[in-house]
């Protein structure tokens, strides 16, 4: 296949590839079928309105064009562009281009710091939705547990830190771990409220990929953005097919193979508070050293148990934490650094403290009694006297004997076992 008279692309070159611009950054060759030498090229995007990078297969990729350094545009070959649409696109080339050589270094102070992702989403974003965001900014690196009430908006919060990240060309590869049964949600979300296209990475979908680009195609590889579930990634052969690529990525390398690590629902990995680990904890050990920022998003943060909490955390950050039976007033105090907890009762007080109608409605417990109805009753009654028939009160003489069975063939007395209690 010819690309504009160029067969095999360099690293530094300007590509066009799935109608994006962008410059492959990477050239591997490696031998495919018939004897054919394809090469598998990493292409970075120029622009943000999609995945950060590609890695496809030169040879096999439709419509993938090359522009060579001293190459002209061909505005004979297009009509111009109409009157209106050029300015649209100024417009937003603009809005775009100002956000990342905004003073983001933090001179021009924190009260004035600004922030381009709430623009950038289709969310209006609450003022405490947006402490997080200013928390992970004034970190080098990111390490944050979000545990705020249920129905405050963590999901909302996570995508406004990693819409920040991309536009500050902080983060391209990010790994989102979720239930299973929420990694539709989690694409659904991703795509409507903040235009990020993330793939979801299952059993089916590797299959699929694998007969699309050969056996040896890797979706950890292949993908920048992931949604996977945790417990599809815990299995022993999901793991060692992703951590192979982090050790091949990470050879030589001066930074680590992912940038962003989410995880959804991270109670479900914490320590265990006493005896062995599960394998979700165990799956997330072996993950997050991987990755340079981790956000861990959960409801319920602490299960009782020190040990648990501690080891979550150590999880997230294993340079402020290491997991102990007792919190000390220093791991508090680094607690208050990486844990946002707020609830909704909290929120209210503080809109009350503003003269602010509150955002949220309180509960009310109004128990209403239960009544058994005539069936239930009747089988309540039925019930308590098959227990007594079986196992008579403490200090009565035990029935084994009188008690009949209407079951063919059935023992006219009861089993060994009910008559012990």
């Amino acid at each position: 296949m010819s690309h504009e008279g160029v067969s095999v692309p360099r690293v530094g070159m300007l590509a066009t590839v799935r109608k994006r611009r962008g410059v492959v950054s990477t050239v591997d060759p490696y031998p495919g079928a018939d004897g054919k030498v394809l090469h598998l090229v990493r292409v970075e995007y120029t622009d943000v309105s999609g995945p950060p990078e590609d890695v496809v297969l030169w040879e096999l990729e439709p419509g993938a064009s090359l522009v060579e350094p001293t190459a002209l545009p061909r505005v004979a070959d297009e009509p111009p562009m109409p009157p209106r649409d050029y300015d649209a696109l100024v417009r937003a080339a603009r809005w775009g281009a100002l956000t990342p050589f905004l003073p983001f270094d933090g001179s021009v102070g924190e009260s004035q710091l600004p922030i381009a992702s709430p623009f950038f989403g289709a969310v209006q974003a609450e003022d405490f939705q947006l402490v997080p965001l200013l928390q992970a900014l004034r970190m080098p690196r990111i390490s944050l547990l979000l545990a705020d009430d249920v129905g405050l908006g963590k999901t909302v919060e996570a995508g406004l830190i990693l819409t920040e990240l991309l536009h500050r060309r902080r983060v391209r590869r990010v790994l989102i771990l979720c239930p299973a049964s929420l990694r539709v949600q989690w694409q659904q979300e991703m795509r409507d409220k903040f235009s990020l296209s993330f793939d979801i990475v299952d059993r089916p979908q590797t299959h699929a990929l694998q007969k699309r680009l050969g056996l040896d195609a890797n979706p950890w590889r292949t993908y920048p953005r992931i949604v996977s579930s945790y417990h599809y990634l815990k299995q022993p052969d999901v793991l060692e097919q992703f951590l192979s690529v982090c050790r091949s990525q990470a050879a030589g390398a001066a930074q680590l193979p992912w940038d962003l690590l989410i995880v959804d629902e991270a109670h479900n990995c914490a320590p265990s508070s006493f005896g062995d680990d599960s394998d979700l904890c165990k799956a997330l050990r072996f993950l997050a050293p991987w990755f340079e920022h981790k956000l861990f998003l959960t409801a319920t943060p602490h299960n009782g148990h020190t040990r648990s909490f501690s080891g979550l955390l150590e999880l997230l950050d294993p340079v402020r934490f290491t997991q102990t039976s007792e919190f000390g007033p220093r791991e508090r105090a680094r607690a208050e650094e990486v844990v946002v907890r707020r609830l909704k009762s909290e929120i209210n007080e503080l809109d009350e403290s503003r003269g602010r109608p509150r955002r949220f409605a309180e509960r009310h417990l109004n128990p209403e009694p239960l009544y058994f109805g005539p069936r239930e009753a009747r089988l309540s009654r039925a019930f308590q006297a098959f227990r007594r028939a079986v196992k008579p009160p403490t200090g009565s003489p035990r029935r084994t004997s009188t008690t009949t069975w209407s079951g063919k063939g059935a023992p006219a007395t009861p089993p060994a076992r009910w008559a012990r209690g």
